[in-house]
């Protein structure tokens, strides 16, 4: 075991002043200096509570996750202990409930958690992950809460090694002051309630020391409009200080366009913690997100930092969108939370499927991507959606809300393909009734204009909130589309933003600007496509080009993208056709030429019909930009 330490805090004001704390309150500290074992400890002190018999829960199920996992499995050696350190008979009334029948005489209580990450009951980024190399649990996964009472205020304390980094979303105690005041190494938080608490992940690996250095994590912060946003990147693969840059340069532009749509920053403070494992080391099932009030976690395959990029940004997206629509815009269901009660909502079309839509327009929008990589995007959901299970496209999408509520994952997933499609009619519905005056941009603010003042929504009356603000009556797309399930009429909606779903001729690549390298084998990319302006194509690269080696090194999944990323000369080695030649990929053509630097232009998709009228181009630009 490594040298560790314990960060002591200094407060400067009470916890009950300083957080308006309940009179009950929970201290607890979290071991993580041996997760070589795949275990951590937990230990707790309770404070202002007095029932006779006290009671700890641990949570069945993860808001944004849905499925009932039952965490109490997860715990181990349960013990509760009074003031002389003597043991408490303590009963466990199922396997997420435990008893103690002195609650009186409760000093101290601690457990274990072990790693949970391979259940297939739910997700990874709800789970804990608990190795030597890392340490990443949904908080769900580690606490529960006392005498039944949620609003009780909590402060953690972790313990980790000295050469690890800690990420949560949590605040710091008031006057709280670590050892090194270095970033990502506080080690206490406060929570005013559970429902905070629950609501922050946390991640921990060592720190990168050197190029041979595997178990590591990134960091890098970044301010926008005054707000602090932490990233960590927890990968075993190559992570330079220069895709970093570049991810949360990425990041940022996220941040902007969406809190620039909603008009909106609800949070002091936003912290992205992403696990990106390559292929040989993927710790879960399945690669995807978890959205939470003031922070995301995320496990994404690295694949390289150009297909990092292409694939993961609409999930980044997807996941910050929630800040408003879901952790803000809900139905009264999904807060305040049970959770010791399965949750049930038929209302889910509107947080995953307008949430899916908006992570992509936006985009679009904002010049992330450009109009024709939108509806590449809107074709391959039409393709995904046709083909789901027979069973799910029997089923509205109140019911595939109800699947994604119950984690019936094989029907679900038509739920992320049918749902923004959905969404996608529903605003060129709304925008070509009303001569494009209103969209379905007016019902996401008003509704989070709503959420802002408390208010949430019932079941039974979404649908007549998103016809009071959209100002037109929306009956019949309602029975037909999300109560019922008739066939979207897709090229029909399309028309009405002057889209040609079969235009008489295809898009040139001579215009996409796109640069793709597709592993061939083990050590080797192939040249797919190349932009005959980029860096690549300038030093001799051409298509069909096998490349084998870069600066003698065999090229690999983990260092393929120095390629774009690194501000040096490189030689490649290539096999075209059998003859081995060398090329030098020039820093400077790299930096005024490659694509991947260049900023999307807005120029009209060639699936656009010349003949479209005014409105329709107006609501395509609405939507896509431009």
């Amino acid at each position: 075991m490594s040298h560790c330490r314990l960060v002591f805090a200094v407060f400067c004001l009470s916890l009950v002043t300083s957080f308006g704390f309940a009179k009950g309150k929970l201290e607890f500290t979290v071991d993580l200096r041996d997760t070589r074992s795949h275990m951590v400890h937990v230990s707790f002190t309770p404070s202002g509570f007095h029932a006779k018999t006290a009671v700890y829960q641990m949570p069945i199920w993860a808001p944004g996750a849905y499925s009932v996992t039952g965490y109490g499995r997860y715990v181990q050696n349960f013990k509760a202990f009074d003031k002389k350190g003597d043991l408490l008979a303590k009963k466990q009334v199922n396997e997420n409930r435990w008893q103690i029948a002195k609650g009186n005489s409760v000093a101290r209580i601690e457990y274990d958690v072990i790693d949970s990450h391979l259940d297939t009951t739910s997700l990874y980024f709800a789970m804990a992950n608990i190795d030597s190399s890392l340490f990443f649990a949904n908080a769900t996964a580690l606490f529960g809460y006392y005498d039944d009472d949620k609003k009780a205020g909590t402060e953690v304390s972790y313990m980790i090694p000295d050469d690890w980094k800690l990420l949560c979303a949590l605040p710091p105690p008031a006057g709280y002051v670590n050892d090194t005041n270095a970033s990502f190494k506080n080690t206490m938080f406060v929570a005013k309630d559970y429902d905070e608490l629950a609501d922050a992940p946390i991640l921990a690996a060592p720190e990168r020391k050197d190029g041979n250095h595997l178990d590591r994590v990134a960091t890098k912060s970044f301010l926008e409009d005054g707000v602090v946003y932490d990233v960590a990147v927890a990968t075993d693969g190559s992570w330079s200080d220069a895709k970093m840059d570049s991810l949360a340069e990425c990041l940022r532009k996220i941040v902007h366009a969406e809190t620039d749509f909603f008009h909106d920053v609800p949070y002091k403070h936003y912290t992205f913690e992403i696990v990106a494992p390559t292929l040989s080391h993927v710790p879960g099932f399945a690669e995807g997100a978890l959205e939470h009030a003031n922070s995301s976690d995320y496990l994404l395959i690295d694949f390289g930092w150009s297909m990092f990029k292409s694939n993961f940004l609409s999930i980044f997206s997807h996941e910050f969108f929630h800040l408003w629509n879901v952790k803000r815009i809900h139905s009264n269901l999904l807060g305040p939370f049970d959770y010791t009660e399965r949750v049930m909502t038929k209302s889910l079309w509107v947080a995953e499927g307008i949430t899916e839509y908006y992570a992509h327009t936006l985009l679009s929008r904002y010049g992330m991507i450009t109009p024709t990589r939108f509806f590449n995007d809107v074709k391959q959901w039409r393709t995904q959606m046709g083909m789901a299970p027979a069973s799910a496209n029997v089923k509205t999408l109140e019911d595939l809300s109800i699947d994604e509520s119950t984690f019936e994952m094989d029907e679900a997933t038509l739920f992320y393909t049918r749902g923004p499609l959905v969404a996608l009619m529903l605003d060129i519905e709304i925008r070509s009734r009303t001569n494009n005056k209103r969209s379905l941009d007016d019902v996401m603010l008003a509704l989070n204009n709503d959420a802002k003042h408390g208010k949430t929504f019932r079941e039974d009356e979404l649908i007549h909130k998103v016809e009071k603000y959209a100002g037109i009556d929306l009956t019949d797309f309602y029975n037909k589309y999300i109560h019922g399930t008739d066939s979207l009429p897709l090229d029909e909606y399309l028309g009405k933003m002057g889209y040609l779903e079969n235009p008489t001729e295809e898009p040139s690549q001579a215009t996409s600007h796109k640069e793709e390298l597709e592993p061939y084998d083990d050590s080797t990319y192939i040249v797919k496509l190349l932009d005959t302006t980029s860096a690549l194509a300038m030093a001799g690269v051409k298509e069909g080009d096998l490349i084998e080696k870069m600066n003698d090194k065999r090229i690999s999944r983990s260092n393929i993208m120095e390629l774009y990323v690194t501000d040096d000369d490189i030689r490649l080695t290539l096999n075209r056709q059998g003859q081995h030649l060398e090329v030098v990929v020039k820093q400077n053509s790299r930096s005024t030429h490659n694509s991947t630097n260049r900023a999307p232009t807005h120029q009209t998709p060639s699936n656009m019909n010349p003949n479209a009228t005014p409105l329709a181009t107006a609501i395509r630009q609405g939507i896509v930009g431009g």
